[in-house]
């Protein structure tokens, strides 16, 4: 991804928190197929350092079978973002744009093949969505519970490298900031209040 210096994010801590905000997140992989791409929910964890995100796909989607070559897959982050007008900007020499974070993460996908560590991925999930649930789900049959997890193919990524950018509107004076994000914020989108959110967190 191309990243001009001045949108460039390196802050580990504001990274992993995108990412958890926004971890509904598309998975690109290259195989025999060609290039395929799977929208997921990911758990992101870090420990001593490394970063890992743990997801899992249906069994009939045979994406997961490019795994078995080996290489990096590319997990893709994107939310939120919003048109940007040039009528915003203090000259009138200026074109349309728009603002977003997107935060790409690579490494290679390893299958999490073990029952009791497929269902322990699926209870992080559902904690991280619906902690509500889990004890609905502790009352599941057994066997209710193994048929769901024969359906499914779950897997971690360890992440090797991320490349990261917030085009914020950081290249434009405080006073053309501050009019964008009160039109994105008065906008009755609620991505576009988001991105205005992120704009006033990582502009000040």
């Amino acid at each position: 991804m191309y990243v001009p210096k001045h949108n460039r994010q390196e802050d580990r801590s504001a990274l992993l928190a995108y990412m958890r905000a926004y971890s509904f997140a598309a998975l690109a992989t290259s195989g025999s197929a060609g290039l395929t791409a799977t929208h997921l929910p990911f758990v992101i964890e870090e420990q001593e350092g490394r970063i890992t995100l743990l997801a899992h796909m249906a069994k009939a989607n045979p994406q997961w079978r490019d795994f078995a070559g080996g290489g990096d897959a590319l997990v893709i982050f994107m939310q939120p973002h919003a048109y940007v007008s040039p009528r915003l900007y203090d000259s009138r020499q200026n074109v349309p744009t728009w603002n977003y974070v997107a935060v790409h993460a690579y490494g290679r996908p390893l299958l999490i093949e073990e029952r009791a560590a497929k269902l322990e991925l699926q209870k992080k999930l559902i904690a991280q969505y619906d902690m509500g649930y889990l004890e609905q789900m502790a009352q599941l049959p057994e066997s209710y519970i193994d048929a769901k997890l024969a359906a499914i193919v779950s897997f971690s990524i360890e992440v090797t490298r991320i490349d990261a950018r917030y085009k914020l509107s950081q290249d434009k004076n405080p006073v053309e900031r501050e009019r964008i994000e009160r039109e994105l914020e008065a906008s009755g989108d609620s991505v576009a209040a988001e991105t205005a959110q992120l704009m006033r967190k990582h502009n000040r």
